[in-house]
């Protein structure tokens, strides 16, 4: 089953936000002011929208979604047609490449980190914000969609793969680190609609008859105000092209 990103571009924002916390993540790691920084897989513009805002650095983003590229734009992001195979921009370009929640959509890495590497400066920064197998497993709503485990390992390259094959296209480990946290989940309305709506597209990658029954028992959950307990969180990683 494919998903068509120009008809979840339409309901896209309301369930993608940018993440203050992995912002000032990026910034404790280089400064922002100034560079030439590049959201790759930017969808509605939601993260290069808020560093534009924070910042006064000079944000690009790429999206092979024309729905969703129109949204970026509209918010006023120099957001360009463009994919793992063709990235739009001349050599040596950027000094930071960002994707979040994004690589698990490629098709062919190699092909990707060959490209951002070409566009990248020497000595230029690229953070992946994805999940490693193991915390695909520590997501909370898997208690009520468990199939969604399996299809989301077969979608996400796990972490050492992913470092294997940036180091085929010459981009070395620059360091890695989980934002794995315990918390305590409280079951909202807006995650019921995003649920309801598929928001995540996983959901749209299940069996029919297990995200029915996942839905019934999440909403029985949220009627009930149950709390439920994870250690969860996202894996940041780093890479430099060489001087």
């Amino acid at each position: 089953m494919s998903i068509d990103y120009n008809i979840l571009a339409k309901d896209y924002d309301l369930t993608r936000t940018a993440n203050i916390n992995t912002i000032n993540l990026f910034a404790a790691e280089l400064p922002l002011d100034g560079k030439n920084i590049l959201d790759f897989g930017c969808g509605t513009g939601n993260f290069a929208y808020a560093i534009k805002k924070l910042t006064t650095a000079n944000i690009y983003g790429l999206e092979p979604s024309d729905g969703m590229r129109e949204k970026a734009m509209a918010k006023g992001i120099d957001a360009r047609r463009g994919d793992h195979s063709s990235v739009l921009f001349e050599d040596n370009f950027f000094d930071f490449i960002y994707m979040t929640d994004v690589i698990h959509h490629v098709p062919d890495i190699k092909m990707m980190f060959a490209e951002l590497r070409r566009v990248l400066k020497p000595g230029g920064l690229v953070c992946i914000l994805t999940e490693s197998h193991q915390q695909l497993e520590t997501r909370f709503w898997v208690k009520y969609f468990p199939t969604t485990v399996t299809v989301e390992k077969k979608r996400y390259p796990d972490i050492p793969d992913i470092i294997n094959a940036a180091k085929s296209a010459e981009l070395d480990e620059y360091k890695t680190f989980a934002t794995d946290t315990e918390s305590e989940n409280i079951i909202t309305e807006d995650f019921i609609k995003l649920v309801e709506n598929k928001g995540f597209s996983m959901f749209r990658l299940i069996e029919e008859a297990d995200y029915q029954a996942g839905f019934s028992a999440l909403k029985k959950d949220y009627e009930n105000k149950a709390v439920i307990q994870s250690n969860h969180g996202e894996t940041l990683l780093w890479l430099r092209k060489g001087a």
